[in-house]
């Protein structure tokens, strides 16, 4: 894994939109900017391979304007934005990008995964509580 890290750069994303997550999900994140780590990146790209260059390409729309913001029931130490965007030709999908809670010692949230998800999930997701709606 050490080898592929290497080929995989730490990136940055830009500014949490702190005030609608806040809203819907009740907490209460300092602003700050996100950046995805040499490890998560490898992570995203070797674990998440077919979703890879639909993340990669839009991860930035899905931090500025996401459409739903979550956190599971069981709780843990981050949540998620999640964004419907257009993989490919006449498939719908949304990409999830989950970020930690708590800020890193640079003062910046973390990407911890991101991948793509059926509708399916959104709407369990849902209708659980577990996902918001922003807008």
């Amino acid at each position: 894994m050490i080898a592929d890290v290497a080929n995989f750069p730490a990136f940055h994303i830009g500014p949490l939109p702190v005030e609608i997550i806040n809203r819907a999900l009740g907490t209460e994140l300092d602003s700050a900017d996100v950046w995805v780590s040499k490890a998560c990146h490898a992570h995203i790209a070797l674990d998440h391979p077919e979703d890879y260059p639909v993340i990669k390409a839009n991860i930035i729309d899905i931090l500025r304007s996401p459409t739903y913001a979550g956190q599971d029931a069981r709780g843990g130490n981050g949540f998620y934005l999640v964004k419907r965007i257009e993989p490919g030709v006449g498939t719908r999908e949304f990409a999830l990008v989950a970020i930690a809670l708590e800020q890193n010692r640079h003062g910046s949230y973390n990407v911890k995964s991101a991948y793509l998800i059926k509708q399916s999930h959104i709407d369990s997701r849902r209708l659980n509580g577990a996902l918001k709606t922003l807008y």
